[in-house]
């Protein structure tokens, strides 16, 4: 805190902070698209979902265990879709890359206020190398 009141952030650790809040939402939907297998790139419409025909069908293949219904599954691939590859997908990850500023220029700001050399010495102290 200052003398004025206010507060000065730590812009190396904020800088750091962002660049790994930047990964997060990529993990998130990898992990999400792993657990899903190939079902998101391939689902059935909802028209197909509530044919009489193939619905039953449909029902059928996406009922993997009791007291889980079909119709959820099938919600929460079509999420996992729009949020991966679909329409939210676009400013979902672009603002996650984006929002707080270039990765880059986030990394440029880390090799700035690092300190890298110091911490170098302090390793070899703490090591006793030479």
């Amino acid at each position: 805190q200052r003398e004025a009141g206010n507060y000065e952030m730590d812009m190396l650790l904020a800088n750091v902070c962002k660049q790994n809040v930047t990964r997060f939402p990529y993990e998130i939907g990898r992990l999400a698209e792993d657990i899903a297998g190939g079902m998101i790139c391939t689902m059935p419409s909802e028209a197909d979902l509530k044919s009489e025909e193939i619905g039953p069908l449909i029902e059928k293949y996406l009922t993997t265990c009791e007291g889980i219904r079909a119709e959820d599954r099938y919600k929460v691939l079509r999420f996992i879709e729009n949020l991966t590859m679909g329409v939210a997908s676009v400013s979902y990850r672009t603002e996650s890359m984006h929002g707080a500023g270039s990765p880059q220029a986030q990394r440029i700001m880390i090799s700035r206020q690092a300190n890298f050399a110091e911490k170098k010495k302090l390793i070899k102290t703490i090591l006793e190398i030479e």
